[in-house]
């Protein structure tokens, strides 16, 4: 009769183990579900979020710059080759560049917020091109409640970034950070899944921001950035993650059912 224990336990183990699953579209910013045109809040084209420029209004360099991101056609990105409208999103500013080495870390860049309620394993894709004279630093950062952000461990610097890792200058991000090439940066990641505060989380969301300030901030060359030209222009921005699983209730009445026998049989052994 102990025989019979083992196999009963191995089907209940079977029933209720959570099966591999592949990842999942939440949301997704593609641009080219958008006519080309001024845009300072693009729609996604796959699910519900919002996308908004950061830090192009200012006055640094003693000038006056406002928000002005745009949809451009521009080709080269990773979904070029899929026959894609080669649209992209340009973060930049009218009235002087808006791009400026005196902008604190973080602050200049695209923020992009979507719920991941129902999902776990949480990763994170971009591409990203940089002008010559372009910013070349670039960091990623999470938050988990809308207010506080936190700097994200990238997986890949895409196909012509490098990824570096600062710990010792206070004009770059501590952590991880891309040093961009001029032209198309394609499929930069980063994998949050050792991260559950962005499981399940409707709070979810995501900067993609400069890296440096002061005499860090550098160009496509690594010259000084000049503070008058070059800007980034964003694509194929890809929140994904995998749903999460619950046991089916006819698995988890088997299992029951499975386990009671069990104790029905060691209560009987007793008796």
């Amino acid at each position: 009769m102990k025989r019979l224990l083992f196999p009963t336990m191995a089907c209940c183990s079977l029933l209720v183990a959570t099966p591999i699953q592949a990842q999942t579209t939440i949301t997704a910013w593609t641009f080219d579900n958008l006519p080309v045109a001024n845009n300072s809040s693009p729609a996604p084209s796959t699910g519900t979020g919002t996308a908004i420029a950061l830090g192009m209004s200012n006055s640094y360099n003693n000038t006056t710059s406002t928000n002005n991101p745009d949809v451009q056609k521009l080709a080269g990105s990773s979904s070029s080759v899929l026959g894609a409208k080669n649209l992209a999103w340009r973060v930049r500013a009218n009235g002087g560049n808006g791009w400026s080495s005196q902008a604190p870390i973080g602050t200049q860049g695209a923020q992009f917020t979507a719920s991941t309620a129902g999902f776990d394993n949480i990763q994170i894709s971009f591409d990203i091109n940089e002008t010559a004279q372009g910013e070349a630093h670039l960091q990623l950062e999470y938050t988990i409640d809308g207010n506080n952000w936190f700097n994200a461990a990238l997986s890949s610097a895409g196909s012509l970034g490098t990824l570096e890792n600062n710990s010792i200058s206070a004009n770059t991000v501590s952590g991880s950070y891309v040093t961009l090439g001029a032209d198309w940066n394609n499929q930069i990641t980063a994998n949050l899944s050792g991260i559950s505060g962005v499981n399940n989380d409707p709070n979810f969301g995501i900067r993609i921001v400069n890296a440096s300030t002061g005499v860090d901030c550098v160009n496509s060359t690594n010259g000084p950035l000049n503070n008058t030209s070059g800007n980034w222009s964003i694509d194929n921005v890809l929140i994904s993650g995998t749903i999460e699983s619950v046991p089916e209730p006819s698995a988890l009445a088997l299992c029951g059912l499975g386990l009671a026998g069990i104790w029905k049989f060691r209560r009987n052994r007793k008796a």
